[in-house]
């Protein structure tokens, strides 16, 4: 029973990055925070040693997409996971809670972003503007991201782990046949 447990998970966490991966690929233009949601799922699964060399890979695998310095995404990814990780102990290990830890794991993200840029001496521009946008609505907008691509279908995999795949299809297929049923 474990071992089927622990493939489960091995089975989601190739999904999660996958999802992550290519939605940076194809959802390039709009500014997601794309491991973020991976990373928390991790959060609960591996060590912290080992949450903190995760961070670095996909952080450089987001620079390599970025046009930002190279780097600065492993960084900003790590120092959020340092930050969060003891965080993850008010937060329990269901898929709905995962848009509410990536929305705060965004908000760190977006705060610590002008600062590491500071340091790289590029210069930042902080106006209410970019509080509302990238404090406020980008945060909330990786929240339902989180939900969407990540929550929903792992919440789908354990409802078809649950009931049995051929169960779905009989589901289905009663539903189709009474529908219509009424409909003659």
């Amino acid at each position: 029973m474990a071992q089927k447990k622990e493939s489960f998970i091995k089975t989601k966490i190739i999904f999660l990055f996958f999802t992550s991966f290519f939605s940076m690929i194809f959802f390039s233009n709009i500014k997601f925070i794309y491991f973020a949601p991976l990373l928390i799922f991790l959060f609960y699964n591996i060590s912290f040693a080992s949450i903190l060399w995760i961070a670095c890979l996909v952080g450089f695998i987001q620079d390599l997409f970025s046009e930002a310095f190279f780097g600065i995404n492993a960084i900003l990814y790590l120092l959020s996971s340092i930050i969060l990780y003891r965080g993850k102990k008010y937060f329990n290990d269901k898929p709905i809670n995962l848009s509410i830890f990536t929305w705060i794991f965004s908000i760190i993200f977006s705060v610590l972003s002008p600062i590491l840029f500071f340091i790289f001496d590029k210069k930042i521009n902080l106006s209410i503007t970019w509080l509302i946008t990238d404090v406020i609505l980008y945060p909330a907008i990786d929240g339902i991201y989180a939900f969407l691509f990540f929550a929903m279908p792992i919440l789908f995999f354990e409802y078809l782990k649950k009931t049995g795949y051929k169960n779905l299809w009989i589901g289905l297929k009663t539903k189709i046949f009474r529908r219509s049923q009424k409909a003659q």
